[in-house]
């Protein structure tokens, strides 16, 4: 059913209620384009079991708040599959994190080794032997009015064999003894910080050799913080106040001077205000009165030696204990954990995890033996045990 008056969610909503459901399956429809910086929602399913709706978030007229009251009801699980871009989009609209949340990707990499993130049809076919076809409407262009009925079809599946997908990853959970590792997780995910992007962190996303040239690192840091402040503020896309490109540009050139940052800036921005030029001033002048005082110790500073055999041996030991290891650590998180910049890998369940094999291997000093023994199947295995005697064995 597709909802697009607020009487009919109205209705919606007080049905949904009135069966007072302990969970509820959600998802949503959006579009990031070119031109924003905060992805526009389109439609809002909904599933609780007997019945399902969709509710056009484009319709100028209707009252969302149903919705919103129903996202910060304590006592209704919001299930999702890979939740972070649906918050997203639900906190741009409404102001607010939707809790309790139950996420179905985290939970089956809690349940089952896989190499990458694990999508919606996969797990749906892996868990409930349906194939859906996500093939049909994957590209639809999601503000364009009306719908096909390709696109309700998809929009619907995406809740519907959600809400059954609830009950079955809880119960492996509870075999695997991993609820509580899980419910960390999902409080980490509706912390609202996690999706306030702070200007300040930008610059990781600009991928160089910070090492070779600090200096050139507090150009990127007053760049980027400039770049995301704009769009941000404005509402477009990061590309419109000034384009990646660029910032490339001025590390290829080895840009270190603020005038001749500037000169690249003014080059290379359309439309914008002298104020805003101004504000860059302002943003290079505190990332310096920073980098002077700090004295950036750098993220990538480690061994590289030492991350490779610790990959090695996270990557066996979550085959071994069938969990997915981008679950526990990414690359950059592994090795901000060994050049000490990121804390991560050392906090609840995943110390349990791998955390204190990491912490004992750092600690044994520079001197370390690996013993690899090749099982029956000749794929070789190590395990994380550290013995006194500095030697990591099978």
């Amino acid at each position: 059913m597709l909802i697009s008056t607020t009487s009919e969610l109205e209705n919606a909503c007080e049905e949904l209620m009135a069966k007072d459901p302990k969970f509820i399956a959600i998802d949503t429809e959006f579009i990031r384009n070119n031109l924003t910086y905060y992805p526009k929602l389109s439609l809002i399913q909904i599933s609780y079991g007997e019945k399902s709706f969709i509710v056009d978030a484009l319709v100028p007229e209707i009252d969302l708040s149903f919705i919103k009251k129903m996202m910060l009801n304590q006592g209704i699980i919001k299930v999702f599959h890979s939740c972070r871009q649906d918050i997203e989009s639900l906190l741009t609209m409404f102001k607010c994190v939707p809790t309790p949340i139950f996420d179905t990707q985290v939970a089956a990499m809690f349940c089952r080794y896989y190499h990458d993130f694990i999508g919606y049809s996969k797990v749906v076919e892996q868990y409930q032997g349906i194939a859906l076809d996500k093939i049909k409407a994957k590209n639809s262009d999601w503000l364009r009015r009306p719908l096909s009925e390709d696109q309700l079809d998809y929009a619907i599946n995406d809740v519907v064999y959600l809400y059954d997908l609830y009950q079955i990853l809880c119960n492996k959970l509870e075999e695997s003894n991993r609820m509580s590792w899980f419910q960390e997780e999902m409080e980490l995910l509706v912390d609202i910080n996690k999706y306030l992007h702070s200007p300040k962190d930008a610059w990781r996303r600009i991928k160089f050799n910070y090492e070779a040239n600090p200096r050139l690192m507090l150009v990127v840091k007053a760049v980027s913080e400039w770049q995301e402040t704009l769009a941000q503020r404005y509402n477009i896309n990061r590309n419109k106040v000034i384009n990646n490109a660029v910032i490339i540009g001025l590390i290829e050139k080895n840009v270190e001077r603020i005038d001749e940052v500037l000169d690249d800036l003014e080059r290379n921005t359309k439309n914008i205000k002298e104020e805003d030029l101004l504000e860059f001033m302002n943003i290079f002048n505190e990332n310096e009165k920073e980098f002077v005082q700090q004295n950036y110790t750098l993220s990538d500073n480690y061994d590289k030696s030492v991350f490779d055999i610790l990959s090695i041996i996270l990557e066996s030991k979550c085959k071994e204990n069938n969990i997915s290891r981008k679950l526990v650590s990414s690359k950059d998180e592994l090795a901000g954990s060994i050049s000490g910049q990121i804390d991560k890998l050392f906090k609840g369940w995943r110390y349990d995890f791998f955390g204190r094999s990491v912490e004992s291997f750092l600690n044994a000093g520079s001197r370390f033996e690996i013993l690899v023994v090749k099982s029956a199947d000749s794929i070789a295995k190590i395990r994380s045990n550290l013995v006194e005697n500095n030697r990591i064995t099978c």
